[in-house]
């Protein structure tokens, strides 16, 4: 009887449970996670990377102004047929188109009227700016002379005849750009018009810059 008591029997053996890490579904959900996590990320660097580009190029890529004669008008209009000549005042004025995220300052400059190729007027230009996007505009007065051509090197006398006079207008305009008082960088625009001075009428028509 005693032993009986005094003997030992061996316990079942227990149940091994696998570590919940260790399941094929488990395994296979915590990938699909991984995998979808990375594809975000990758995502994101994408979008970050594109919108760092378009940034660049539409905001620090500064672009040169654009330089017009909007409107010239006769003030005043004195000519010869013979001995051929004019004299001629004129009243315009000039844009200064900023393309730029940036405001654009300009300094005085110098605009040149031609005729034949010859220079018959000047005038100087004041400073001015040109808002972020947008347009300045500058007016002035200059007057024209044919007694500044050299003789003999023109058609004056035919053109004064036929009642017309194709003139040309010149100009560069140098500034500064300035993004968010930061950083600044000089560009400059030329200007290059083309326009008929009608002798009898006393107007500009055909004003065309390039």
């Amino acid at each position: 009887m005693a032993d009986q008591e005094s003997q030992v029997w061996p316990l079942a053996p227990g149940k091994l449970h696998q570590r919940s890490d260790e399941n094929p579904t488990f395994k296979a959900i915590r990938r699909e996670r991984s995998n979808k996590c990375f594809v975000y990320v990758f995502t994101g660097i994408v979008l970050f990377s594109i919108a760092i580009l378009v940034f660049a190029l539409l905001v620090l890529r500064i672009k040169s102004p654009e330089i017009r004669l909007r409107s010239v008008t006769v003030k005043n209009l004195k000519y010869s047929s013979w001995p051929p000549s004019f004299n001629t005042s004129l009243s315009a004025q000039m844009t200064v188109n900023n393309p730029n995220f940036g405001d654009y300052e300009f300094v005085p400059t110098t605009v040149s009227f031609l005729y034949g190729g010859s220079k018959v007027g000047s005038t100087k230009v004041v400073k001015g700016q040109a808002k972020v996007k947008k347009t300045g505009r500058v007016s002035f007065g200059v007057d024209l002379r044919s007694n500044k051509l050299p003789e003999g090197a023109n058609n004056l006398t035919s053109d004064i005849n036929s009642g017309m006079l194709k003139l040309t207008g010149t100009g560069k305009v140098s500034g500064k750009v300035t993004l968010w008082k930061i950083m600044n960088k000089r560009k400059t625009g030329k200007m290059d018009c083309t326009m008929t001075l009608v002798l009898k009428s006393k107007t500009i028509k055909d004003l065309v810059c390039r």
